[in-house]
C-alpha cells in the first residue's frame, strides 16, 4: 500500500513538473548582459545583468529633460530624426546589401543588411588590433524610430529586443579591453 501511494505521488509530481516547466520556460524574461574586461596591470571585470523589463521601468522613472516616457529627444543641428527615419526606410527596403565599405591599409569598416539584421563591423590592425561587431535586428531599429518627429522610442526598442530573443548584439575586442553586450 505504501509503495502504491509512493508511486502515485511520484506520478503526480512527474505530471506536475512536465506541466509547469514548459510554462516557466515560456514566461522567462529576457535579460540584457554587459561584460567589460580591462587588461591592465591589475585586470578589471565589470558585469551587469538586468532583466529587460527593469530597463523599461527605469525609462519611466528617469528624470531628464531629454528622456520622457521612454522617448529620447535628440537635438541635432546636422541631421533630424525625420531625415534619419527616411534613410532607414531606404536601407530597410533595399533588402540584403552592403551599404558602406571602407578599406584602408590598416582598417576596414563595413555596414550592411544581412537578413533581418543591420550589421556594422570595424577591424583595425595598426598598432593595437581592435575589432567591433554590432548586429541589431531590423525590428529593433524600426521600433527605435517609431517615436514622434524628433524622438527615438527607447521603450519600443526594448520591447522589440525582448521579442527578438537575440544573442550577441555588440562585441568589442582590442589589446586593452573586451566588451560584450547580449540578450539571453
Amino acid at each position: 500500500m505504501r509503495k502504491m501511494r509512493m508511486k502515485s505521488g511520484l506520478t503526480i509530481l512527474a505530471l506536475w513538473v512536465a506541466t509547469i516547466v514548459p510554462l516557466l520556460a515560456q514566461t522567462k524574461t529576457p535579460w540584457i548582459h554587459v561584460e567589460v574586461r580591462e587588461n591592465k596591470t591589475e585586470p578589471e571585470l565589470v558585469k551587469v545583468n538586468l532583466p529587460l523589463s527593469m530597463l523599461e521601468t527605469a525609462l519611466d522613472v528617469v528624470k531628464d529633460k531629454d528622456i520622457q516616457g521612454g522617448h529620447l529627444k535628440l537635438h541635432s543641428q546636422d541631421l533630424s530624426i525625420m531625415e534619419i527615419r527616411r534613410l532607414w526606410n531606404e536601407v530597410k527596403n533595399a533588402g540584403n546589401a552592403e551599404f558602406v565599405t571602407v578599406q584602408k591599409a590598416h582598417e576596414t569598416i563595413r555596414v550592411a543588411r544581412e537578413g533581418n539584421f543591420l550589421v556594422v563591423k570595424v577591424d583595425e590592425t595598426k598598432g593595437k588590433t581592435s575589432k567591433v561587431d554590432l548586429k541589431v535586428p531590423l525590428a529593433v531599429v524600426d521600433a527605435l524610430f517609431s517615436g514622434t518627429t524628433d524622438e527615438l522610442n527607447l521603450k519600443a526598442a526594448l520591447n522589440a529586443m525582448q521579442k527578438s530573443g537575440i544573442g550577441d548584439i555588440l562585441t568589442v575586442h582590442d589589446n586593452d579591453s573586451q566588451v560584450r553586450l547580449w540578450i539571453e
